[in-house]
């Protein structure tokens, strides 16, 4: 058994164990994660600790808190479908109901992965919220990056790819997010499909 370290940005390093286990695994099943493993130019046994991992810390919670794969292409389609059937309709404020709209998915967001987070972690804090967001991201294939500097200032980056109006709904659970459980503002910045947030932690 071998000492080693991960990182948690908002507290000190933690000490975890690593431990060596044979397993008895397809012939067929092997060779798919070789593959896989030489095209992401990882280990093969790297990889496989990403995705017990992954198992581990997000995959057997799906069906328990309701979580559903959902193409991204859907959701942008779904939002621009629904703003256009709106105004089609003959709304003439169209940018006060899309404020609307994105202000409750927000708050129905917020609530959601508080459920989540309880569910999954047992605590609901900054730290907690921000460990699930990152995993959330990575399972659903998004790209995302958390900087921090010697100092206090964290930079979160977020590439989704969905369009201006999910920057904008990101932008406001982000910041719904460090109000309520740091009390601190942000500094967010976003285009069409990016995100950045800066924020004194």
């Amino acid at each position: 058994m071998r000492d080693s370290y991960y990182f948690d940005p908002l507290q000190k390093p933690k000490k975890r164990k690593t431990r060596c286990i044979t397993f008895r695994i397809d012939e067929g099943v092997v060779e798919e994660l070789t593959k896989e493993s030489e095209q992401k130019e990882v280990s093969l046994n790297v990889l496989v600790n990403q995705i017990l991992k992954r198992y581990s810390e997000w995959d057997r919670y799906e069906n328990k808190i309701g979580v559903i794969p959902v193409p991204k292409v859907m959701l942008t389609k779904l939002i621009n479908k629904s703003l256009a059937i709106a105004k089609d309709s003959g709304l003439t404020n169209i940018e006060e109901m899309k404020k609307a709209l994105i202000a409750e998915a927000v708050e129905i967001a917020y609530l959601s992965l508080k459920e989540s987070v309880l569910f999954m972690r047992s605590d609901f804090n900054l730290f907690s919220v921000l460990y699930i967001l990152e995993e959330y991201m990575k399972v659903c294939g998004l790209n995302s990056e958390h900087k921090f500097d010697e100092g206090r200032r964290h930079i979160f980056t977020l590439q989704h790819d969905m369009g201006e109006n999910w920057s904008i709904f990101s932008k406001e659970l982000l910041e719904k997010i460090f109000v309520e459980l740091a009390q601190v503002k942000t500094h967010i910045t976003y285009t069409n499909n990016t995100v950045i947030a800066e924020v004194l932690l």
